[in-house]
């Protein structure tokens, strides 16, 4: 008798073995923490990208009239923020589970959201004061407040998930009150 043939392709098994590699990489706990981080970034990036066209009018000066075309601008330069971001923090955080070797413990997906979200919040005012007071350094700290953004998300993440490790190492403790004094 023959060995029938594996319903799905995450059955074979070179394939699940590259299924494997890759959950090991990326728990489905993490990649739904880092899907969130990257949806908070992306969705308020849109709404923030709109208020600043909009209402602020705030574009370059030949977008000026022009307000959806800069609005398709600032949409496109949200993907590339938030896969730079994303992409960032879902590495270093793969590598500060490795170094401190958490395995089971697991991020919260909310708060990658609401990291997500701080991260565009935060990026607006940055940007702005930047090009107002020095703008000749208004590329550079672009670059830096990138890399400050996936230092601070990733040491979030991992912090949270440090403590999440303490709690489940933490005894549980008795409910009862001992009264044969």
């Amino acid at each position: 008798m023959k060995n029938p043939k594996p319903n799905s392709c995450r059955e074979c098994p070179r394939n699940r073995q590259e299924v494997e590699r890759i959950d090991i990489l990326l728990t489905h706990d993490m990649r739904s923490t880092i899907l969130f981080l990257m949806a908070g970034i992306f969705g308020g990036a849109l709404i923030f990208a709109a208020i600043s066209v909009y209402m602020f009018h705030d574009v370059d000066q030949d977008k000026l009239g022009h307000w959806n075309e800069a609005y398709i601008g600032l949409c496109a330069e949200s993907v590339l923020f938030t896969l730079v971001i994303g992409g960032g923090v879902a590495l270093l955080t793969v590598l500060g589970r490795r170094l401190l070797h958490l395995s089971g413990e697991f991020p919260r997906a909310m708060l990658g959201f609401l990291l997500g979200v701080g991260v565009t919040l935060s990026q607006y005012p940055w940007d702005y004061a930047v090009r107002r007071r020095l703008p000749k350094l208004s590329e550079t700290s672009l670059y830096l407040y990138l890399i400050l953004a996936i230092v601070f998300c990733t040491i979030v993440i991992v912090r949270d998930q440090v403590r999440q490790a303490k709690l489940s190492e933490a005894p549980a403790t008795s409910s009862t009150i001992d009264t044969s004094a």
